[in-house]
């Protein structure tokens, strides 16, 4: 086994949770999709110390779990995310300019800012439960990042 083998077995993947999924995890919808995407985004983060990947997160995760007008439910969504990452991008100036880059591809602002910071990150993946963002990110050479709903991350082991 050569040095570029093992770096690769005990390479951690890095994973970027937007404020979709830590909403996701206080919403009281009955949709039979939206209850499988909160188990699987509570199974990532249950799993993240032994499964080969670490969370991280951003400003922009945390400036939009403040604007959730329901008290208990922005503050169980800050106690995850805080007990959740692993560390957070800072918002660079590279990360301002690559955001407002994307912003003119078409992403929304915040949806931008995420984006950035997870590029920033060399994220692998970054996790969403907007099909939007997920469409628009799966255009050819658009990033390096694979920006997929949390029902799709690891789906069969590894990558």
């Amino acid at each position: 086994m050569n040095l570029y083998t093992i770096e690769r077995l005990i390479k951690l993947i890095v994973v970027y949770l937007d404020n979709c999924c830590y909403s996701r995890l206080t919403d009281e919808d009955t949709q039979l999709n939206m209850i499988a995407e909160a188990a699987k985004i509570q199974t990532i983060i249950d799993n993240r110390f032994f499964s080969g990947y670490m969370i991280i997160g951003s400003r922009a995760v945390t400036a939009e779990i403040g604007n959730n007008r329901d008290v208990a439910k922005r503050e169980e969504s800050y106690r995850v995310y805080w007990d959740t990452v692993a560390g957070e991008v800072s918002i660079s100036e590279e990360v301002v300019t690559r955001a407002a880059e994307l912003e003119l591809k078409g992403l929304g602002a915040m949806d931008s800012f995420h984006l950035a910071a997870a590029e920033a990150a060399v994220a692998d993946y970054l996790l969403t439960t907007d099909i939007d963002f997920i469409n628009k990110c799966s255009k050819p050479n658009f990033t390096f990042v694979k920006v997929i709903n949390p029902l799709n991350f690891l789906k069969g082991g590894l990558p």
